[in-house]
């Protein structure tokens, strides 16, 4: 990624989701907040699309449902720490 900010057509396409589901995923987690031009577009970020990509994991692989998702972005519950550490892992391989 070289952008500082992405549309959410960008977003959408880069995880294979509808831009609807975004919109409905930003209500539901209070963590995720875009940016929002003065029309009203919303930017997001780097963090942004990797905190995305965090609630796709937990919904559709890990099978949370999203008050399951949501515990578990806040560390709440139990195998949070191992997405984390291979998270963190990652980033040391890069």
């Amino acid at each position: 990624m070289k952008k500082l900010y992405y549309s959410i057509r960008e977003v959408s396409e880069l995880l294979k989701e509808k831009q609807s589901t975004l919109r409905f995923w930003e209500k539901e987690f209070e963590e995720l907040s875009p940016r929002r031009t003065a029309g009203g577009r919303r930017l997001y970020s780097e963090s942004d699309i990797k905190l995305l990509e965090r609630i796709q994991y937990f919904l559709h692989e890990a099978g949370f449902s999203i008050e399951g998702a949501r515990r578990s972005l806040l560390g709440k519950e139990p195998g949070i720490g191992i997405l984390e550490r291979l998270e963190n892992i990652k980033k040391l391989l890069e």
